[in-house]
């Protein structure tokens, strides 16, 4: 009687603690119990209530007489403060009495180390013992055990909600984002870097395939997905075997680009890469079907910082919304521009500098707000993501294990049917979310079909009375220093005017400036903030290796040249050192005004070809000249291998016809006077 009288001042006191509370550190237990089902999902009228689950001896000891009881609170939770304070609770506490009538707990038997024992209990409503008011009511397990000194008590627990509602007119609507992301980085040859971990991501046990299996059970339940299309494009990686940058088709003339042969690999290796091959298409047509049945949440690509690129005024914002326009255009999918960052903060001033048809998704911190759609002052369509039903259920049991997550978002739609409210409970999943090995046996999207749950897509807002949101985000000094660095922006914008100049100088049909723009982008994804470093300078180090591999085509001559007289024509020999058709043509720089070097216009180059261009060349003065040759692309970008030399110029030709013209009136002169002397002697010869 006591344990029951402590039972309910505990779980009415409860919700009184202070809002937002931090849950207590908990101890190990000896016995990890874990609810994988609980039938119905609300607090049945009639029949039972059947909760189903594990329980684990995670000690090195043996515990004896394993006894599994379920437990119920007395008095519910009735608003959505004290919810929040009960699922942020430390979890020993008692928050329910144990319901110990013979037939409606389980006897488990003895549990060895590591051993897991499974258990299904179900309880007559009549043995609910609860107030009956509407709310939510704790309800869990306990594991009773006797230890080998002959204690007996418990030893393990999990715990969750439970909601009542008995009002027939009560409605509320909930919309349930679903995050298909993940970091994407990649080497130096754009390959995917630890592609056995995107394996294992992508496989049906994998968190990302979880995910996927996930949304392929939601079936025609309206949903919303938001997607990084990084890993669409990752995905799609794996399945062609995680490929090195392609230039573009081959050709069979000139040099190959091709890697340094390797060994073959065995046929293990064979069979495990055809499997993860396979895993990967599979993933990605589930992806590609939900996100055609749904709602889709495009993301920027590479789930950028958006905050940070907005805020350098870099550009990189308008490569990363191209280059997801182009992986969704590609897999035909239709996606909402959305902006979505993991933390729930993002600046007034950012807002404003977003396209207008943009979705913005920003957090509520935990203090719900009556509405939840708005305008941005721009026109943007703002929605108010819900803190508290995002977060999850109580511990000990993971917050957003499938069944924890469900009980949650239908616990806090009961208390939410009791509030006035415009527009549905945004219940937006973390980036990084995990539906947990036990998803399916969670019966997620059946349970969730409640008569007074109406479940909705984010679909664009095209309601014309959205009032325009009038008051300020806020957006403190500890989230503006987790922004991306200025030195990450930088890297990312020299690999994208690489990747740019690279595609424009190539003739093939290829997709190296999506590839390296994305690859670039890896420096400033929201990812990057945990190893900025790290990913700068992979990004730098692709760039050094892109710009290797355009330093193929380059301007060859000589050292020294001497150009006589005010012009004259210079030969150099451009060449195509890259397996791919090219039209690149050559800009000169001098170091003097005096001198100029006609450019040439860009012409086509097959595989390995060589061409001599022969440029004009004049001068004013004498003297010696640095002269550059830089092959350029058809609008004048600067790539390859430059070409300098020294250009010595001199007037040694004007100077000889000046001196043959000197010799030349100095003969005439000389011819003249001879033949004027020779006709005077003959003039005095003949008056002789």
């Amino acid at each position: 009687m006591l344990a029951l009288v402590l039972g309910l001042l505990l779980a009415t006191l409860l919700p009184w603690a202070p809002a937002g509370a931090a849950p207590a550190p908990v101890p190990d237990a000896p016995l990890t119990v874990r609810l994988v089902r609980m039938t119905p999902a609300v607090v049945p009228t009639k029949g039972h209530l059947v909760l189903e689950g594990t329980v684990t001896n995670s000690s090195q000891d043996i515990w004896r007489s394993v006894n599994v009881h379920p437990f119920i609170g007395f008095q519910p939770i009735t608003t959505r403060e004290e919810l929040d304070t009960a699922a942020a609770s430390d979890p020993t506490t008692d928050v329910g009495e144990r319901i110990t009538k013979i037939g409606d707990f389980e006897t488990l038997g003895d549990l060895q180390p590591a051993q897991t024992a499974s258990f299904r209990i179900a309880v007559p409503v009549k043995d609910l013992q609860i107030s009956g008011a509407p709310g939510v009511y704790w309800v869990g397990i306990h594991a009773l055990a006797q230890s080998e000194s002959g204690e007996r008590s418990v030893q393990g627990r999990d715990r969750t909600f439970i909601p009542l509602v008995k009002d027939k007119k009560a409605h509320t609507s909930v919309a349930l984002v679903v995050p298909v992301r993940q970091e994407v980085r990649r080497d130096s040859k754009a390959r995917l870097l630890n592609p056995t971990a995107w394996s294992d991501l992508l496989e049906p046990s994998g968190r990302l395939g979880r995910v996927a299996g996930f949304l392929t059970a939601a079936g025609p339940t309206p949903l919303t997905l938001l997607i990084d299309p990084a890993v669409l494009d990752a995905a799609s990686d794996v399945a062609a075997g995680n490929p090195a940058l392609s230039l573009g088709k081959a050709s069979h003339e000139g040099p190959s680009e091709s890697p340094s042969p390797s060994e073959s690999p065995s046929r293990s290796e064979d069979r495990e890469g055809a499997v993860d091959q396979a895993n990967a298409t599979a993933w990605l047509n589930q992806v590609k079907v939900a996100a055609r049945r749904h709602t889709t949440l495009g993301l920027g690509y590479a789930d950028p910082d958006i905050a940070a690129l907005l805020r350098s005024r870099s550009g990189l914002y308008g490569l990363t919304t191209k280059l997801s326009s182009e992986t969704f255009a590609d897999l035909r999918i239709d996606v909402v521009p959305t902006v979505a960052p993991p933390t729930g903060w993002l600046a007034d001033e950012t807002i404003a500098r977003l396209k207008a048809r943009t979705t913005v998704l920003v957090s509520d911190h935990g203090t719900p707000r009556t509405r939840t759609r708005w305008l941005a002052p721009k026109g943007q369509d703002l929605t108010f993501v819900d803190a508290q039903a995002s977060s999850g259920g109580p511990g000990p049991t993971p917050a957003l294990d499938a069944l924890a997550l469900r009980q949650r978002i239908l616990a806090d739609a009961a208390l939410r049917t009791t509030e006035k409210t415009n527009g549905p409970m945004v219940v937006e999943l973390p980036a990084g979310w995990d539906p947990g090995t036990s998803w399916q046996s969670a019966d997620f999207f059946t349970s969730l079909d409640q008569p007074w749950v109406d479940l909705v897509s984010l679909s664009p807002n095209t309601d014309p009375s959205t009032p325009t949101f009038d008051g300020s985000l806020g957006y403190p000094d500890s989230q503006r220093k987790l922004e991306i660095p200025g030195q990450n922006i930088g890297a990312a914008r020299t690999l994208a005017q690489t990747s740019t100049a690279l595609s424009q100088l190539l003739l093939s049909e290829n997709h190296v400036e999506h590839t390296l723009g994305g690859t670039a982008l890896n420096a400033v994804s929201v990812h990057a903030r945990d190893d900025e470093v790290g990913t700068r300078v992979q990004v730098l180090d692709t760039n050094a290796a892109v710009r290797s591999r355009i330093g193929k085509v380059e301007v060859l001559g000589t050292d020294f040249v001497t150009l006589s007289g005010g012009s004259g024509t210079l030969a150099v020999t451009l060449v195509n050192g890259l397996d791919q058709p090219v039209k690149v043509g050559v800009e000169p720089r001098t170091s003097a005004s005096d001198v100029t070097v006609a450019a040439s216009k860009p012409v086509k180059m097959a595989p390995g070809e060589r061409t001599v261009l022969r440029l004009k060349a004049k001068a004013s003065s004498i003297g010696v000249t640095r002269i550059t040759l830089t092959p350029v692309t058809a609008d004048g970008t600067e790539l390859g291998t430059p070409l300098s030399f020294s250009l010595r110029t001199s007037q040694v030709g004007k100077t000889i016809w000046f001196v043959l013209i000197g010799f030349g009136a100095l003969l005439v002169v000389m011819i003249l006077r001879r033949v004027r002397r020779g006709l005077v002697e003959h003039r005095w010869k003949g008056r002789g």
